[in-house]
């Protein structure tokens, strides 16, 4: 077999058909190459800070002078400002909240250059110092490198969305070293499903994610965690606390952001160079505000933080992060909403502490509860702030409690406030989709495809016409007009003919034709109906090859329609 001949049939089984174990293969290498660029991502953040600042780890901030943190962010600022004023509009869109717009509208289709512009523009945030996480832009660079290789291999839509969400959990699993955090996440805010057609994949792509992370920075967890339970049954009331605060706070930053967002009609510069100068204002005298600041929830994990400065870090922290959010600065707001969480939780612990001075807290624990309430509750996460808890302790006594200031959390954003998760409110972010949207997302055409057809020349002569008949034929497809013209007709204006024509003009016969359009093999069945409401059509011809249409199948408005009405419950092509 050629090359060419070899090159078809491997895009065949692993691109167009339902294959798990070509789908499972391509997980793997996505797990893989996204892990790859994580890594990239994490040692070009913090390589040149411990290599060109006098400095001991890449989050040591306050070992610099004041006026250099604070030129330090400016500079950073202004670089991003002058690569983002010569960026066109669609360019510029990046984040967790573009991931979702392209799973939603583009079915998963992520463009190359929005990956680079993320890659380098969260690269020079960090650098400076902006006070932001790197997990939102890791989520990007993982679905992006999980689509480019998908749309490289020619994927069908509906396996291309499950590739990206293996990319996205091999990303979060090598940010965090949480390969189960990182499979719920994939699932619970990006793919907004559960299927066991998705798991084995983002699974396989998670655990490969989690082992170049370790392989490169070692087995330990993103934070410091401490030896932490609690202590009796008596902490409940201090957690259920916990959780209507971690909910309040989760309605206040989610507020804020949307605060923000309203003022999207000021320049740029205004906005960006805005951020800029107040984060190096209060890194003048807070530089635990700068940069990811996950030493700074290492120390208030240990105790080792006094009460004032707790609550001078958590409003810090809300207002500039939500200042962030709400303008689409280049960077993630996952990890400052876990440094306000652990803020949060580590209050509590002291406040608690001054008044049952003889019952002794863990402050650790209640800084990591306070994390997963305030990640679940913002993020509409709550699953996957559980599992993440779950894992960076190892300790199954923190389920119950997390699982309490979690749910409690979540029910004050959701049920008291109705607000919806942080990343609906940033730029390109759009409504989650109906049931029956994600159920034909994730179906492919070719199940539901009628290949009683045979495809003709407007002219036909006798025979052609009579071996129609004779093997009950449904339809007669005219490629070049792209109409289709129902076996029947034919048949009725036959038998109406007294004397058998020898050229059978099959757009002079009377018959109910439909007009037609190509639609490619790779399409969901949601591309489908959309391409037909657009156009107004009540059919399309599928074909395998786009760029020379061949007709492999057709498939109808009425088909789609019954597949949604009848088949509910089905959600796997």
């Amino acid at each position: 077999m050629r090359w060419p001949g070899l090159r078809q049939h491997w895009q065949q089984q692993i691109a167009l058909s339902d294959s798990q174990v070509s789908l499972v293969l391509l997980a793997l290498l996505v797990g893989l190459a996204s892990a790859g660029v994580i890594t990239l991502f994490r040692l070009a953040i913090e390589w040149p800070l411990v290599q060109w600042l006098p400095i001991s780890h890449p989050e040591d901030y306050e070992s610099l002078t004041p006026w250099l943190r604070a030129a330090l962010v400016l500079l950073g600022g202004s670089l991003l400002l002058l690569l983002f004023y010569n960026l066109p509009k669609h360019r510029q869109q990046i984040g967790v909240a573009h991931v979702l717009e392209r799973m939603e509208q583009h079915q998963g289709y992520l463009p190359l250059s929005n990956l680079m512009v993320q890659f380098f523009a969260a690269i020079v945030a960090l650098l400076s110092g902006h006070s932001a996480g790197r997990e939102g832009p890791a989520i990007h660079l993982g679905a992006g490198v999980a689509s480019q290789i998908g749309q490289r291999a020619g994927l069908a839509h509906h396996r291309l969305r499950i590739l990206t969400g293996c990319g996205v959990a091999s990303a979060i699993a090598a940010s965090f070293n949480t390969p189960m955090a990182g499979v719920i996440f994939a699932m619970e805010v990006v793919l907004l499903e559960y299927s066991i057609r998705g798991f084995i994949p983002i699974i396989l792509a998670s655990v490969a994610g989690a082992l170049v992370s370790e392989a490169i920075f070692g087995a330990e967890p993103a934070f410091a965690v401490p030896a932490l339970d609690m202590h009796s049954l008596q902490e409940i009331p201090f957690i259920l606390l916990l959780g209507v605060l971690a909910g309040l706070l989760a309605a206040g930053f989610i507020a804020l952001v949307r605060r923000v967002r309203a003022l999207q009609h000021w320049p740029l510069w205004l906005r960006w160079g805005g951020l800029s100068l107040a984060t190096a204002v209060v890194s003048i005298w807070w530089p635990q505000l700068l940069g990811i600041g996950y030493d700074t929830v290492d120390a208030a994990m240990l105790g080792e933080l006094a009460l004032s400065t707790l609550i001078i870090l958590l409003c810090g922290k809300l207002l500039l992060a939500a200042w962030a959010a709400g303008v689409g600065f280049p960077a993630g707001l996952i990890g400052p909403v876990m440094f306000i969480g652990a803020m949060l939780g580590s209050l509590l612990a002291h406040l608690s502490l001054q008044w049952y001075p003889d019952y002794a807290v863990s402050i650790g624990f209640y800084a990591l509860l306070g994390m997963a309430a305030l990640m679940g509750s913002t993020l509409r996460a709550p699953l996957a702030a559980l599992v993440a808890l779950l894992e960076l302790t190892a300790n199954p006594n923190v389920i119950m409690p997390g699982m309490l200031a979690i749910v409690i959390a979540s029910l004050v954003v959701s049920e008291v406030f109705h607000l919806p998760s942080v990343f609906k409110l940033q730029p390109a972010a759009n409504a989650e989709p109906s049931p029956v949207q994600q159920l034909l997302r994730n179906t492919w055409v070719a199940p539901l495809l009628q290949r009683s057809f045979v495809a003709v020349d407007r002219h036909i002569g006798m025979t052609t016409a009579e071996w129609v008949l004779a093997e009950r034929i449904d339809w007669l497809l005219l490629q070049q007009e792209r109409i289709l013209l129902p076996a029947v007709d034919l048949a009725r204006w036959l038998e109406q003919q007294e004397q058998m024509p020898e050229q059978i003009d099959l757009l002079a016969i009377p018959a109910e034709r439909q007009p037609t359009e190509w639609i490619a093999l790779r399409a969901n069945l949601q591309d489908a109906l959309d391409q037909m409401q657009s156009a107004q059509l009540q059919w399309l011809a599928v074909t395998r090859h786009e760029r020379e249409p061949q007709c492999i199948g057709l498939l109808s408005r009425e088909q789609i329609e019954h597949f949604y009405r009848y088949q509910p419950m089905r959600t796997e092509p």
